[in-house]
């Protein structure tokens, strides 16, 4: 592993980081239950993905018919018309219960045009992708989800992808390490608006670089202003930051990787933009390996890149859910009606896996 420096543009320089017991929940926040895994035949659930569209809000998640990547997997998701309060029953957005060996692991919403749709990936078992596949919702008021393309070969998406302003649209990506085979970390950008095109690879670094880094799970999320790409790559390895990359030409090309100033944990985070142009990041704080306990979001100023404030989202046993809580993890965001909705998956203690959400007012951040 090469000397890496500190990334100069996460965290304000003239701010310390709060500790631990600083850090407040922003007020008037609500934690919801979208889909509550004690009442789910399914025992493995993972990755939520958010999205508003049509007056619904949406929440989907992958399941496993045993655990993780075994049996088979498949997107289930459910909708709210009434900003979380209450949620439909659960429907099917890809993959069938009776296809063993087919694994359709995890699923990203994003609009285009007037229409939703969903990037899914599809795996033959644990660590082999084999597509990543465009879904498209049909018009009408029953959920009826079909594929549309397949846009790249093997690559996990874990966030949704983001309208630059060349009018392409960008998400990070990667392939899972594979024996001796390094995880290969990449942009994948569109070809404008011809969403069910190949979409063209653009590799963050060379994993084949005998001098270069090594990233076990290395789950991509973006902010995207003008050319402007900063990528915040999860640390997979167990020990240490998360990585930081930076394109100045759409993602076409990126910078040589810098580490993260702030106590990120090794999972999935999740980067986003309010409408008021502050930029947001959602993660888990590092209390040690695979400990997922507590899930913050950091706020940066309208305008700067530099986050200055942090807030506490889960932590615990929590106890507007009825005390329920250990570990909560894998965020997704969504912005609309004045509040930003962060989704996450809850994991309780005797391993019960539902899909939650912090409804946080946008004037409490």
């Amino acid at each position: 592993m090469p000397e890496l420096k500190t990334c100069s543009f996460v965290w304000a320089a003239d701010i310390p980081y709060p500790e631990e017991s600083a850090i407040l929940p922003p007020a008037g926040m609500r934690h919801i239950i979208a889909h509550d895994g004690r009442k789910d035949i399914l025992p493995f659930l993972l990755d939520v993905s958010l999205a508003h569209h049509g007056g619904r809000l949406y929440a989907a998640w992958y399941n496993s018919t045993d655990a993780e990547i075994c049996g088979t997997s498949l997107i289930r998701g459910v909708y709210s018309e009434d900003g979380g309060d209450s949620w439909s029953e659960p429907f099917v957005l890809a993959g069938s219960f009776s296809n063993v060996g087919r694994h359709c692991v995890p699923v990203n919403f994003f609009p285009c045009g007037d229409d939703l749709y969903a990037l899914v990936t599809e795996m033959s078992g644990r660590n082999m992708t084999t597509a990543l596949k465009l879904y498209k919702r049909q018009p009408g008021g029953e959920e009826v989800w079909t594929q549309i393309s397949q846009v790249a070969d093997g690559f996990i998406t874990n966030t949704n992808p983001i309208k630059m302003d060349n009018g392409n649209w960008i998400v990070g990506g990667w392939t899972p390490r594979k024996n001796e085979t390094p995880a290969f970390p990449v942009a994948l950008i569109s070809q404008g608006d011809d969403i069910a095109a190949p979409w063209r690879c653009r590799f963050l670094y060379d994993p084949l670089n005998p001098d270069g880094v090594r990233i076990r799970c290395p789950e991509i999320t973006l902010h995207a202003q003008s050319g402007n790409i900063v990528a915040y790559v999860r640390n997979g390895n167990g020990d240490g930051p998360a990585y930081i990359y930076e394109s100045v030409d759409y993602g076409s090309s990126w910078s040589e990787p810098a580490l993260s100033p702030m106590p990120i944990a090794g999972s999935k985070m999740c980067a986003g933009i309010l409408a008021d142009g502050r930029r947001y990041l959602v993660y888990n704080a590092e209390r040690g390996n695979f400990v997922r306990t507590l899930l913050c979001i950091a706020v940066a100023e309208p305008g700067s890149r530099v986050f200055s404030k942090v807030y506490r989202l889960f932590e615990g046993g929590d106890a507007a859910l009825g005390g329920r809580g250990r570990t909560w993890f894998y965020p997704a965001k969504c912005e609309f009606g004045g509040y930003l909705y962060i989704g996450c998956t809850l994991q309780e203690a005797d391993n019960v896996r539902s899909a939650v959400i912090a409804k946080v007012p946008l004037a409490s951040l």
